[in-house]
Formats: C-alpha cells, sequence, structure tokens
C-alpha cells in the first residue's frame, strides 16, 4: 500500500495543470486529503482530510445546487468513478455550486494514478460554460429560424454546380407525391423533365430559359439571387410558384433552389390588380369626380375633361356648395336650374344620403355651345361619413339614344289616327294588370268598352275620310270623359279604357256624363257610341278578360238599345 508521504509533487502536478480550484487524493485506504494551489508561493496547502471520501459526499454536496444534487451523487458513486477510471480511463462530471455571486459551473475531472491514487480535480469552467451554452442557444435560435424559413418552401434543392448532381430536400407532403426524385444526377436535366409535365404551358418556355444553366448562373453573377414566378400543377390544379436561387456562402461550387408556394399571395395581388383596372375604367367614364369635406366644405375637383376644364372650377376649392351655386347659373340648362338648385343644397344632399345611400340626379348642362345630358352621382366613400364623392357622368348621347328608343316604342304602341294607344299597348297593359291578379294585391280597375255606332253607313255615303273624322270625333268623347286614365282603340271602331285611381272612384258619375254628351251628339238620330262598363271583382276575376268580358256583354246590350231606340 502506498503511504500518504510517499505522495510526490510530480504526482499532484497533471492535476494543477487545468488551473483548478481544488483537488482531492483519495488513497486505496479510500482515506483522502483536500489541496488547494497558493499561488502566493506555487505551494499545494492541505486544507481538510478524512477517513472516507465517498461516505462524505452526501454532506460535501450541500453546496451543489439542488436542480443537479441528485444527478451529481447518482453520477459520482464510488463504483462508477471505479469503472470509469479502470485500465487508464477518467471520469468528468459538470456541475453548479452556490456561491455568494449566485451559482457558479465547476467541472469535476477524475484519474487514477500510477501509485493506485485517486486524484480528483475541481475546475471552475463557468465562464466558459456561459459560453458555450450561449453558443448553443444561439446555433438552436439560428436552427428555429432557418426550419422555419425551410419549411416556407415546398422543396429544396442543393445542386453542385459542375457536375449538376443535386440532392433534394421536401417539406411539403403535396409537393413530395409529385414523384420527383430525392436524388438525381443532372438537376438541370431533370428541371425540364419535370417542367414540360407539371408547368403550366403558357409559362413552360420561359421557365426552361429561367432554369438553363449558363442563364441561371449568369444571372446569380449579376444579382446575386435569381427569383422566377410560374405556375406548376399542384394537388390537381394549377398553383402559383416563386423559385429561388442563390449561391451558398463560401461554398462556389454549390447552389440551392428553393420553391415557394405562392399561390394565395399572387391571387390577392391579381384581384387587387384587377380591382385597380376596374376603378380605373369606371373612373374614366366621368367628366369630372370631387372630392368634398362635408365639415369644411372644401374639395378637390379630378377632372379629365377639357370641357370641365371651361366650367373655370378651380381643382381645389373652400366651398364645394357655394362654388356650385355660382356656376350652376351660367352653366346649367334654364329648364334643369330650379331642379338643380333644389337639389344642390348641403342639407338637402346630405339627408338624401343619409337615407338611400346615394344620390343620382340626370339634368342638361351647356357644353359646346348646346345643352348636353349628364348624370350627377353623390355617396359617401366606405367607412368615410366626413367627405362625400360626387361624379358627372356625361350621357348625352346614350340619353338621346334611349330618348329616340322611348320615341319608337311610343309610335309603336300608339293609334296613328287618334293618337290613343293601340292594341299592342292594351295587351301589354293586361299582362301587367294579370300579373298582380294573384289574390294578395288585387288592384281595384274597371274596364269600359266603347263601339262607334253607325261608322258603316258614314264610310258608305261619305266615304273613308269622313269615316276617319267620325272615329276621331268618337274618340274625343271617350278622351274627354276619361281625362286621366289610358284609351286604347283595339278595332277599327272598338276601344278600351282601363280606370283605375280618380276615374275609377268616380266611374258612375263619368259614365253619366258620357251619356249626356252622346245625347247631345246624336248621329242620324242615334249615340255615337254604344258602352259597357264592369268592376274587378276581388277574389272572383282571375284575369282582365274575364273584366272585359263582361263590359263587352254590357255594351252589346246598348247598342241593342241605341238601335232599337231609333226605330
Amino acid at each position: 500500500m502506498t503511504d500518504k508521504k510517499d505522495l510526490t509533487f510530480s504526482d499532484l502536478a497533471l492535476a494543477l495543470a487545468g488551473d483548478y480550484i481544488s483537488l482531492f487524493v483519495i488513497f486505496p485506504d479510500e482515506s483522502y486529503t483536500e489541496y488547494v494551489h497558493d499561488i502566493s508561493c506555487s505551494q499545494l496547502v492541505k486544507v481538510s482530510e478524512g477517513a472516507d471520501f465517498f461516505m462524505g459526499l452526501s454532506h460535501r454536496a450541500e453546496r451543489i445546487v439542488p436542480d443537479d444534487r441528485e444527478a451529481f451523487l447518482s453520477a459520482f458513486s464510488r463504483e462508477r468513478v471505479e469503472s470509469a477510471v479502470r485500465d487508464g480511463g477518467s471520469f468528468s462530471l459538470v456541475y453548479r455550486v452556490i456561491t455568494d455571486n449566485g451559482s457558479v459551473y465547476h467541472q469535476l475531472k477524475t484519474i487514477r494514478t500510477g501509485s493506485g491514487c485517486l486524484i480528483i480535480g475541481v475546475q471552475d469552467i463557468d465562464r466558459q460554460k456561459r459560453e458555450e451554452l450561449e453558443r448553443e442557444e444561439d446555433d438552436i435560435v439560428y436552427s428555429e429560424i432557418a426550419d422555419s424559413l425551410a419549411r416556407l418552401f415546398e422543396v429544396i434543392y442543393h445542386v453542385d454546380v459542375k457536375t449538376g448532381h443535386y440532392t433534394e430536400y421536401s417539406a411539403s407532403e403535396s409537393y413530395s407525391k409529385l414523384g420527383i426524385n430525392t436524388c438525381g444526377l443532372d438537376f438541370f436535366k431533370s428541371a425540364i423533365v419535370d417542367a414540360r409535365e407539371y408547368v403550366h404551358p403558357d409559362d413552360l418556355e420561359n421557365f426552361i430559359r429561367q432554369t438553363d444553366r449558363d442563364v441561371l448562373l449568369a444571372d446569380l453573377a449579376a444579382r446575386g439571387s435569381v427569383s422566377h414566378v410560374y405556375r406548376q400543377m399542384l394537388d390537381g390544379e394549377y398553383r402559383y410558384m416563386n423559385l429561388l436561387a442563390f449561391r451558398q456562402k463560401n461554398d462556389a461550387k454549390s447552389l440551392v433552389v428553393g420553391i415557394i408556394n405562392v399561390d394565395a399571395q399572387k391571387r390577392r395581388e391579381n384581384e387587387s390588380q384587377n380591382y385597380s383596372h376596374i376603378a380605373a375604367a369606371l373612373a374614366s367614364r366621368y367628366e369630372v369626380i370631387y372630392h368634398v369635406n362635408i365639415l369644411t366644405n372644401e374639395y378637390y375637383e379630378y377632372s379629365s375633361s377639357e370641357k370641365y376644364a371651361k366650367l373655370e372650377v378651380g381643382t381645389v376649392g373652400k366651398d364645394f356648395f357655394a362654388d356650385c351655386r355660382i356656376n350652376m347659373q351660367k352653366d346649367i340648362y334654364p329648364e334643369d336650374l330650379p331642379m338643380m338648385s333644389a337639389a344642390i343644397q348641403k342639407d338637402k344632399m346630405l339627408d338624401t344620403l343619409s337615407k338611400t345611400g346615394k344620390m343620382v340626379l340626370s339634368y342638361r348642362l351647356m357644353l359646346d355651345g348646346r345643352p348636353q345630358y349628364v348624370s350627377l352621382y353623390a355617396l359617401h366613400p366606405e367607412g368615410d361619413s366626413e367627405h362625400i364623392i360626387v361624379a358627372v357622368e356625361n350621357i348625352d348621347e346614350t340619353k338621346r339614344l334611349e330618348l329616340e328608343y322611348e320615341h319608337a316604342v311610343e309610335l309603336a304602341t300608339r293609334d296613328p289616327l287618334t293618337g290613343v294607344k293601340n292594341k299592342r299597348a292594351y295587351a301589354q297593359a293586361e299582362a301587367e294588370l294579370d300579373s298582380h291578379l294573384d289574390g294578395k294585391e288585387d288592384p281595384e280597375f274597371a274596364v269600359v268598352v266603347c263601339d262607334i255606332n253607325g261608322l258603316k253607313q258614314v264610310n258608305d255615303r261619305l266615304g273613308h275620310k269622313a269615316g276617319d273624322d267620325f272615329i276621331r270625333s268618337a274618340c274625343m268623347i271617350i278622351c274627354k270623359t276619361f281625362s286621366h286614365s289610358p284609351v286604347f282603340r283595339i278595332g277599327g271602331d272598338e276601344f278600351v279604357v282601363i280606370l283605375k285611381g280618380n276615374d275609377f272612384e268616380r266611374r258612375s258619375i263619368l259614365m253619366k256624363k258620357m251619356t249626356v254628351m252622346l245625347e247631345s251628339q246624336r248621329h242620324n238620330g242615334m249615340r255615337m257610341l254604344a258602352t259597357g262598363i264592369s268592376v274587378m271583382r276581388k277574389g272572383l276575376d282571375k284575369r282582365v278578360q274575364d273584366v272585359f268580358q263582361r263590359a263587352d256583354n254590357r255594351m252589346y246590350e246598348n247598342k241593342k238599345q241605341c238601335k232599337s231606340s231609333v226605330h
């Protein structure tokens, strides 16, 4: 057995090499001595000793941080240490010790000397350990960032620039389903093959050109990175993808190519562009647009028309409503001025906007020396209650075409001889009324049928010109009687009147009035017209024809009476 006195300084030299705080020498009989290095005298100074080092280990471990203590005692047992240092091995353990300045990292190292002693050195590694932990934390953060960025990509290719050999790292299940190889001999050739199968036909030619080896490397040399958006088949439909290529830092031999799914972003951009184009197209239809602050009345004018520039409305104004009143006097067609003067009042406009959300006015404006139809639109911008937008559109050509059409329709539904509505117009009026006879609305109305008496005799004796005059005279009686109701000529000598509103309420009085007029204008001893009237019966009449038929039957009864009174 080695005697404690036989221990020499050389036996301990290895333990002191690491700038240790303290060291323990455990002799073969398991007794121990603790030494510290006294820097002032470059000597080892004994500070404690004991009979059994491992027996008192629990007591000495009280200074160890509680979270590390159990693991320390479990790891630093006699059996584990003996096993580790057998055959020239060593034992090492890192743990934290409680000090006045907080916890400090210590490292314990154990070796066996040639004399059979165990030497345990304790080193303060707090600074190194904390730097190491910071680096590890930075590495973890960097790794998490890199991992997060990598997940943005559907797939990443690591390409050998010289040989074209590549490795694929796919983060997307959808992309992996495409069956593209995870490794390959030539990235650039594979890209062309895959493109022909998956890239949208409209983007194919440009994609192949962009991923050509020489073109790609030249673009990288010029710009440092390459970005190219194209459409590719993914999950059964074409989606927008972004190819990003860049050279690895400090690696001239490699190239990294990543594919990002940008479909949602690109489609939003396209929608935004479409919206802008639509907005621009809509804005172009207006001659002038005003943005008016309704709190201060200040406004901005945006005009694309030289015609409106002649109105002398400045691009910026202090009082929109006052300027409008001035300009209306000289620019609005006189017949429309009263209406516009009443409408373009601040309180009136704001009241209309609050009730309906918008205001639309059509009027005539003096442009190019003649009145032209324009339409004014006013509304609040969405989410902005302090402003209104007022836009003026020139609708002259459209309006005049509309008037021409209305005139043509009017002519098509007018009887050219009498000027009243014709049979075609009656059919339209009848169909419209029928659509309301559903048992819910049942509008109140009556039908009057009138037939001219003696028209054939007039034509035979005096000619058709006299017959036409006779028809016009009969029509005049009908129109004078029912001045607020539409009159229809539905045959050569037959007329129909649909009574509504005031004429319906006064139908009995009007029929008596007609009788008096017909009595005063008898022709060849006979009334000029035979008449019949019928009122719509709610819940019973299902169509206008039912009402018409009763009125027509009564007209024929009246016609018989007219003929019998002559004889």
